[in-house]
């Protein structure tokens, strides 16, 4: 089953649980985001992608600069554990994981989440790979992906239990667009897939012509 047709059956899943006006304040969120244009913003293929340091939940950095040196980094922003949708697409990366290294890449991921809940992140979904502690979407907002929840959305939320603040120890109560990058050695963003709807993501598959691709294989 590919990762679209997981989500696919989460959502089914979702629809089907969900109050309707839950249901609407979250289509009403998607369709804002679609409308403002930040996606077409952000940072795409064929552009230079933003230098960052961050650590992981144990504290230990991760240098994009450094990682670049020894080959393509494979960067997955994610919008935190208390979002399935982002739980399956996460397993979903570990699935290709080897492939991806076999290759020669540096995989990681990045949220807003607080320490804590990027090392549950990856005990939960039993990644192989770190996920990195982008405090304040800083990273995020380098890339084009950052927004703020409207206040019917924050509602939403908090009403389902999935507090921002508490999630990401910051009170903005702003979201990273679910985004998948693969930035060649030369710092060029060699593939984007940017999420407007976050139930509707790109295959994990995808990645890897592109890395066999700057690794020179057939």
């Amino acid at each position: 089953m590919s990762l679209q047709d997981e989500l696919d059956v989460l959502k089914a899943e979702c629809l089907a649980k969900a109050p309707p006006n839950v249901t609407l304040a979250r289509q009403r969120a998607v369709e804002a985001l679609a409308a403002s244009g930040l996606a077409e913003r952000a940072a795409h293929a064929g552009e230079q992608a933003p230098a960052f340091r961050l650590r992981d939940g144990h504290g230990r950095s991760f240098s994009s600069r450094e990682a670049l040196r020894r080959g393509p980094v494979v960067l997955v922003f994610y919008r935190g554990r208390w979002s399935p949708y982002c739980n399956v697409e996460l397993r979903a990366v570990e699935a290709a994981s080897h492939d991806i290294r076999s290759l020669g890449a540096s995989l990681v991921a990045a949220s807003q989440q607080t320490p804590h809940n990027s090392l549950e992140t990856q005990r939960r979904n039993g990644l192989s790979f770190a996920s990195l502690v982008d405090a304040g979407g800083k990273v995020a907002h380098a890339f084009g992906l950052r927004w703020k929840a409207s206040d019917e959305l924050r509602a939403v939320h908090e009403g389902c239990g999935a507090d921002l603040a508490a999630f990401n120890g910051d009170a903005s109560w702003t979201l990273t667009m679910p985004a998948r990058y693969v930035v060649a050695p030369s710092g060029t963003i060699e593939y984007a897939d940017i999420s407007v709807d976050y139930t509707r993501r790109g295959d994990p598959s995808e990645l890897i012509p592109v890395l066999a691709h700057l690794a020179g294989a057939p």
